[in-house]
């Protein structure tokens, strides 16, 4: 057999380590999703929002939409990562440039709240940051397996990709 005809060899750590941060990203976005964005809807917050900024207003219903989806594709990608599926590296790196672009939206949504008042200013910062340093966490634990590791290259090569094969 040569090794053209190989299978890659499994990826045992980067199956470990993408399991295990798959898990973890859905309760990340969850617990976010209970903490900042449902007391809005369910303490009648919302129309306040809505007569203070509109974009901000927006903000939230699109957040109560997508992080729900996105914890859903989170526990998907899983099913992809033992499948073994093409999509999958393309789908983690949209996942996580997704809750970021959210989470930095959510920055710049609560600076413009916090010119109004300055209550809950560190509180939100907080939260938001350390969903922030979690979410670069994760990429930075997984996304160089995706781009260094050539068991992890051969095994999710694209169709129509050549991969690099050592002879």
């Amino acid at each position: 057999m040569t090794d053209v005809a190989k299978k890659p060899k499994w990826p045992a750590l980067f199956i470990v380590v993408g399991t295990l941060v798959l898990l973890l990203f859905p309760i990340n976005i969850l617990g976010y999703y209970k903490r900042e964005i449902t007391p809005f809807f369910s303490g009648g917050n919302f129309s306040f929002m809505f007569d203070f900024s509109v974009p901000w207003a927006i903000l939230l219903l699109v957040e109560l939409i997508v992080l729900p989806l996105l914890a859903c594709l989170s526990l998907l990608n899983i099913l992809l990562l033992f499948k073994k599926h093409k999509s999958f590296p393309a789908m983690l790196k949209g996942l996580f440039i997704a809750y970021l672009v959210l989470m930095v939206l959510d920055l710049f949504a609560n600076q413009v709240i916090s010119e109004a008042t300055d209550a809950y200013k560190d509180v939100i910062y907080k939260d938001i940051y350390r969903n922030i340093f979690r979410t670069l966490l994760y990429v930075v634990v997984t996304v160089p397996f995706l781009y260094f590791s050539d068991n992890v290259k051969k095994t999710y090569a694209r169709v129509g990709d050549n991969p690099r094969i050592d002879s």
